[in-house]
């Protein structure tokens, strides 16, 4: 049985304790430990809530549960509720509730092992109590059936962020992968856009039509992340972003997170660690190192890369960053600081609130 972080976090012995994959080096090791983890994309609830299983013990091909986070000194998981457009018209928020209970017996369960962040200054608490953070997530807003009060449901139940869109075309935002019937946001789409931002919500431009992107650089107020993409310059993809578009996102104060869809990166399903680290270095060279951010979609992809297999593989990327030369402030600024940052400054409004707002807009 592997010693996982979060169970001996309480003591003081933690970080001698912590199992790391053997090929790290001790500059990475230390390196890693010392930073704030963050990975801001992972669709485990959707397994969880589907395959019937907890935290406590992943399946053998599952990529996240406490011992994998711990042993790869994962701080903070970005949990998503992911909404297939199966579920349109009417079943869509009743599939997000089903995986927010998902996620709250697991607060329920293993109130030692893991914490709800509903800020961003929050965000490193769970670590120092020795536990995984959980940010709740939306990925797809079809998922909010057209109703702000939805919407506002879920931001009070602890949703930080959501992707506008899907891959598909909703009723106010055209996505990446179908038919563009609005040319961007309509006007509730630009309502929902406002209405996360003044909700302390974080506006997600993952899976958006680049008219939707547009759209959304011209109203939004705060930064914009997109939570897991990979560099069209490298790799020409619907999902991956040009480098106008990342020097937008830096732009707004924001981050783009690298994906670690073997499909994304390269033009077949045989990555490696190394095309990852390809991608992350591209996008520091476009963006600069307080733009760049990890979004792994864990347990959302077939199989990780080669050498990064699951959330315990994590330190090699560390230790890859190190060999490529990038320095260590700035590998600690895209493993999780920048990230934190850009939760931060959305300044939730108060949860009580949330529902009158809804009703105002």
């Amino acid at each position: 049985m592997r010693a996982s972080r979060l169970e001996w976090a309480a003591q003081d012995f933690i970080l001698e304790r912590m199992t790391l994959p053997d090929d790290i080096s001790d500059r990475a090791r230390e390196l890693h430990r010392r930073a704030l983890v963050v990975d801001a994309h992972a669709d485990t609830l959707t397994e969880m809530t589907d395959r019937g299983y907890d935290l406590d013990a992943a399946p053998s091909n599952g990529h996240i549960d406490f011992t994998l986070a711990g042993d790869g000194a994962l701080d903070v998981q970005v949990f998503t509720c992911f909404v297939r457009p199966t579920y349109l018209p009417d079943r869509c928020a009743d599939r997000v509730r089903a995986m927010l209970d998902t996620l709250e017996r697991q607060l329920a369960l293993f109130p030692e092992r893991i914490a709800l962040c509903r800020s961003g200054a929050a965000l490193d608490e769970p670590r120092a109590a020795g536990k995984l953070g959980a940010v709740l997530a939306i990925e797809g807003g079809h998922a909010i059936e057209n109703d702000l009060a939805v919407l506002a449901e879920f931001g009070r139940r602890g949703v930080r962020t959501m992707t506008l869109t899907w891959n598909n075309t909703n009723d106010w935002a055209d996505g990446c992968g179908d038919e563009a019937r609005h040319g961007g946001l309509t006007d509730f789409g630009r309502d929902v856009v406002s209405a996360m931002e003044d909700w302390g919500m974080v506006v997600d431009v993952s899976h958006a039509a680049r008219s939707t992107f547009d759209d959304v650089l011209a109203v939004a107020r705060k930064p914009l992340i997109a939570s897991h993409s990979c560099a069209d310059a490298l790799r020409p993809h619907v999902r991956n972003l040009t480098d106008d578009q990342l020097r937008a996102i830096a732009a707004t104060g924001g981050v783009a997170c690298v994906n670690f869809y073997p499909r994304f990166l390269v033009d077949s399903d045989d990555a490696t660690l190394h095309d990852v680290l390809d991608h992350v270095e591209h996008f520091l060279s476009i963006t600069g190192p307080r733009h760049v951010g990890l979004g792994g979609d864990f347990d959302g992809i077939p199989h990780g890369p080669r050498g990064l297999e699951n959330a315990a593989a994590l330190p090699r990327l560390t230790e890859g960053l190190l060999a490529r030369g990038i320095p260590d402030d700035d590998i600690v600024a895209l493993l999780g600081a920048n990230l934190a940052r850009v939760f931060d400054g959305a300044e939730p409004a108060a949860r009580d609130n949330l529902g009158a707002e809804a009703a105002a807009h």
